[in-house]
């Protein structure tokens, strides 16, 4: 960022700080950070990130956060924004908002212990909400479209995709027919276009945790095997998506119906985020009218 744009950020701050680390196709849950500030933007709420690297394709200004800690009366007027892997309150904001991203202590040792008694809370996922919570659901579509399509009419499928990082699946327990999968890790990255051919021309992809890489394969018309065990909670994944293109499972004849099934999931998805523009207004407003703020239901006029 220019010395121009800098001291223009300061003089007019964002309405919405995102405390965000540096973007990365990797990490779904700095991704959502990424996708709530071009989101805001699009809809007339200014919001800036904290991250030193932006997807140069959405509208994610950035702020730093030395000028942040420094003048910290910028943050009068604002709202920051930390994903629940945030200790604390590190910018000394006035005016926190937590996003759920995951359950809280999910990532490292700390949880609802470290979080402001004022906090707002926004949640992903019902299942990342704890028990008696109040918190606003806050679900955002992840998965870029222009990328993730369906294959060329006619397109055979063959092998599987292994989709293996916090879980690593016991890929000599699987059975014969489904052979010597290609294994999908953070270790060796591939970025998502070489993902997305991938997907469109593999018979499955098999996963046993939660990860964008699920939507982003059925946008492939790709089907998901979901591998259950005592770590991961499945059955709030399949409802999530609707259970469309996902099967439970080594189950032959349940593949063949969520091939079927899998080319129904991308209008699935969008129908499922029509309102996802009036979602982040109406939290817009509320946060702001928690927190006292002028301006935000203004902002929020959708």
């Amino acid at each position: 960022m220019s010395r121009g744009r800098e001291v223009l950020r300061v003089l007019r701050p964002p309405k919405i700080v995102i405390y965000a680390q540096k973007y990365t196709h990797l990490h779904s849950e700095v991704r959502c950070l990424h996708v709530l500030c071009d989101h805001l933007n699009r809809l007339g709420v200014s919001a800036a990130v904290t991250s030193s690297v932006v997807d140069p394709r959405s509208n994610t200004p950035r702020i730093n956060r030395l000028i942040l800690r420094l003048i910290p009366s910028i943050l009068d007027r604002s709202i920051v924004i930390y994903p629940e892997i945030t200790r604390g309150n590190p910018l000394h904001a006035k005016h926190v908002v937590r996003y759920l991203l995951n359950k809280p202590g999910f990532f490292g040792g700390h949880g609802m212990e470290s979080y402001g008694a004022s906090d707002y809370f926004i949640h992903f996922a019902e299942e990342f909400r704890p028990d008696g919570l109040k918190s606003r659901l806050l679900r955002l579509p992840l998965v870029d479209t222009r990328v993730f399509t369906a294959p060329a009419p006619g397109s055979v499928r063959d092998g599987f995709l292994v989709y293996s990082d916090r879980y690593r699946p016991d890929i000599q327990g699987f059975p014969d027919w489904v052979g010597n999968p290609t294994v999908i890790s953070r270790a060796t990255p591939r970025d998502p276009r070489t993902l997305a051919n991938l997907y469109r021309r593999s018979r499955a992809l098999l996963v046993g945790e939660r990860t964008a890489g699920i939507a982003e394969a059925l946008h492939c018309h790709c089907p998901v095997i979901l591998l259950a065990h005592s770590e991961f909670a499945d059955q709030p994944v399949i409802a999530s998506y609707g259970g469309s293109g996902i099967v439970l499972g080594f189950d032959q004849d349940g593949l063949v119906k969520a091939t079927e099934a899998a080319t129904t999931f991308p209008a699935i998805y969008a129908a499922r985020f029509e309102d996802v523009d009036r979602s982040i207004l109406e939290f817009v407003a509320d946060a702001g009218c928690y927190f006292g703020l002028r301006g935000f239901r203004r902002s929020a006029r959708g």
